[in-house]
């Protein structure tokens, strides 16, 4: 098969998706349709079509056809530490940032354990919702639920975290994240978690634990973020 051939096809299809001439929900001509207009072989078009369902611009329903999709929110981990306005901010994606919550609480036994808590130590319990401002839909990115230890930080509470960068804030107080250590998995939602992402209890969610720590391996965030699994991807970005 011609490459040359499969990137006609491929760009046919994606620059009509991008112009909006092909729009979310619509449905695609059939692949020997394609071919007829491309003046190709139909294997050449499904080729093309299967990178296109890769990349998340289109889905195949059985026995439908298949659609233009909502292209997913790739979210990138690298070797760098920022947070996740700034990383949106670097890719030139606006971030509206909802707080659900936030106050002072006694921690669950895993958080305290992440923390590397004394006995009868708090912490400060930060929830928020963030959307793409970029998405006509506004459907919710991430749902993350971040702890703190009240001793490092007695004050955050007082803090308005719609606009405010917690990483650039911990700097400030000499507490900057030096070393994070992050796990993923993938895992049924709770229904109260679902509802604030608007998906389906039944979707999975890409759950990613977060520790990060000072220069002097000083534990001073544990988070846990909610991913909806059908709308994100993950680009895990390493420097040698």
């Amino acid at each position: 098969m011609s490459q040359s051939l499969h990137e006609q096809v491929f760009e046919y299809v994606r620059s009509r998706i991008r112009s909006g001439e092909f729009s979310v929900g619509d449905q695609i001509p059939t692949e020997n349709e394609l071919a007829s207009i491309l003046k190709v072989s139909r294997p050449t078009v499904r080729h093309a079509l299967e990178s296109l369902v890769r990349q998340g611009f289109l889905i195949r329903l059985k026995g439908r056809g298949t659609f233009v999709t909502q292209p997913k929110v790739e979210h990138k981990s690298t070797s760098f530490i920022t947070g996740y306005r700034a990383e949106s901010a670097k890719n030139n994606r606006a971030v509206y940032t909802r707080v659900l919550d936030l106050k002072v609480v006694k921690p669950e036994e895993h958080v305290a354990k992440a923390l590397e808590l004394a006995e009868g130590e708090k912490v400060t319990r930060l929830i928020r919702l963030r959307n793409l401002e970029s998405d006509p839909k506004n459907a919710p990115v991430v749902y993350s639920v971040l702890y703190v230890p009240f001793r490092l930080f007695p004050e955050m509470s007082k803090v308005n975290f719609v606009n405010a960068s917690f990483y650039e804030i911990l700097t400030e107080k000499g507490l900057e994240v030096m070393h994070s250590y992050k796990k993923l998995e993938v895992v049924p939602p709770s229904k109260e978690i679902a509802a604030e992402l608007t998906i389906s209890p039944f979707e999975p969610v890409i759950f990613v634990t977060a520790k990060g720590l000072t220069k002097s391996m000083v534990p001073v965030e544990y988070t846990e973020s909610y991913y909806p699994a059908g709308t994100s991807s993950f680009l895990i970005e390493n420097h040698r």
